[in-house]
């Protein structure tokens, strides 16, 4: 997946947890569960990146 893919999808889940959020309430279930996603999209990007740093050397 390509450096704006990534961002792109981060930036829906990151909407999409903010949207969640408003209408349940901080600890509903289904805000969990969009954190969990978003967390491990931030993670795959992370990831991608660190490879790509150490390709470098």
């Amino acid at each position: 997946m390509g450096n704006d893919e990534y961002k792109d999808k981060i930036e829906q889940a990151r909407q999409e947890l903010n949207k969640l959020a408003l209408e349940y309430g901080m600890q509903d279930v289904r805000v969990l569960r969009q954190s969990v996603k978003l967390d491990a999209l931030l993670n795959e990007y992370s990831d991608c990146h660190t490879e790509k740093d150490d390709q470098l050397y």
